[in-house]
């Protein structure tokens, strides 16, 4: 299957998987094996519907990337916590329910390991009222990504547990859904901010936008669910530089004096606070979705360095895809392709395929092993400049080559990364 803007969908094309969209009316729109006409694109359109999986025959063996069982779970998890905890909000969590949504969790787990080769940051597109909730889930789907690529420094990072209990990944899942959980019962405006605005954007915190750490903390507290869950909410806004928040005095009465920095800080924390920033950028100043090539260029950003512990960094740079396998992309000499390798050197540079997207030739379409295929990584003199409909020439950016590290190398001297001139 590929991926497309509903921009670059056209007349004749068949949908691959059902297109659920938001707003006053959600639920599915289009089921799978639907014929496209003009009246169905354009309805697409107004609805607010931004891309869709459909068949091509030369994509056959990318037909996994859709992840329909997963997506579902994310969308049914959404709307389960806001039923819960947001109408109206209840300032607790029984350890009944918390017990009952950890059960939801495992199984969510157990769906991005089987299916990490496809995990892409996800534009938001449910309605805002359940805003805290899918940013919770997508933070949790990007944290068990960049923990599953980190299984070995995380247990490194955990050395007084066994291997198996320090890649705990149900407990990295669990804070990171709940990571934001204190703001649900504070003012839209709260709602709707993150720090890492305040650095990308300049823009101020709302008054009470601190609160939320303690507040989503409290929820959590009496639950029984492990401790290494618990404090991501209160901790999540942990700098590696030290210049992050709560205060941990009043906390550890006056144990630990201030924020926490570097290593004191929970490597689960450490990989909460660059998929919550992330999933954060995939949002313009008033709300509307940007590509994933957007955020990632944000999260490059050499403003952002300080903020986050650079071994977690340099992973979620280098293997999220900022152009997803199976996405339709149209290159700078007019050619459309389907993305279908990554390129955890250069990310911006993918492996394409190319395909002739007027649908009225699909018939005599060259199978797979006679289309041409094109690594961008060695054709300086081509580059993407539009993916599943989006225009993304301005976003695109190279990364400096990392300096190799020995194993036992401290993680705390590891080179940040940099952008270099874009190509």
């Amino acid at each position: 299957m590929l991926l497309c803007g509903t921009r670059d969908l056209k007349a004749g094309m068949t949908v691959g998987v059902p297109v659920v969209r938001s707003g006053p009316y959600p639920g599915e729109f289009l089921a799978a094996g639907t014929v496209l006409d003009d009246g169905l694109i354009a309805e697409a359109q107004q609805s607010g519907v931004r891309e869709a999986w459909i068949l091509h025959p030369a994509t056959n063996d990318l037909d996994e990337a859709p992840l329909t069982g997963l997506n579902g779970t994310l969308h049914n998890l959404a709307r389960r916590l806001y039923k819960q905890f947001a109408d109206p909000f209840v300032p607790q969590m029984t350890a009944t329910q918390a017990l009952d949504i950890r059960t939801e969790i495992v199984s969510l787990v157990c769906d991005i390991v089987a299916q990490r080769r496809f995990i892409r940051p996800v534009a938001p597109s449910m309605d805002q009222q359940f805003c805290v909730y899918e940013h919770g889930i997508n933070v949790a789907t990007l944290s068990l990504f960049i923990g599953i690529e980190l299984e070995a420094y995380i247990v490194r990072e955990r050395p007084r547990l066994s291997p198996s209990e320090a890649r705990d990944m149900v407990s990295l899942a669990f804070g990171a859904v709940f990571h934001d959980a204190g703001k649900a019962g504070l003012s839209p405006e709260v709602q709707a901010h993150h720090a890492v605005y305040e650095i990308i954007r300049t823009k101020a915190a709302p008054p009470e936008y601190e609160k939320h750490t303690n507040l989503g903390y409290d929820i959590l507290r009496e639950t029984g669910i492990a401790a290494s869950a618990r404090q991501i909410t209160l901790n999540h806004h942990q700098r590696y530089d030290g210049s992050g928040w709560p205060n941990m005095a009043p906390l550890t009465n006056g144990r630990h004096r201030g924020p926490q920095r570097g290593h004191e800080i929970h490597v689960f924390n450490r990989i909460v606070a660059v998929a919550d920033a992330l999933d954060a950028l995939m949002k313009d100043e008033v709300g509307n979705p940007r590509p994933a090539i957007a955020a990632m260029r944000d999260l490059a950003d050499e403003r952002l360095e300080p903020w986050f512990d650079p071994v977690v960094r340099e992973v979620a740079l280098r293997r999220l895809p900022v152009f997803p396998i199976g996405s339709l992309v149209r290159t700078s000499d007019g050619r459309y392709g389907a993305v279908v390798r990554r390129n955890s050197v250069q990310p911006c540079r993918p492996t394409i395929r190319i395909l002739d997207m007027d649908c009225r030739h699909w018939d005599i379409h060259p199978t797979i092993d006679k289309c041409e295929t094109v690594d961008l990584a060695y054709r300086h003199d081509l580059r993407v400049v539009r993916c599943a409909g989006e225009h993304v020439e301005h976003y695109l950016f190279d990364l400096a080559h990392p300096k190799p590290r020995a194993a036992d190398q401290d993680p705390d001297s590891a080179p940040g990364l940099t952008l270099a001139k874009s190509a």
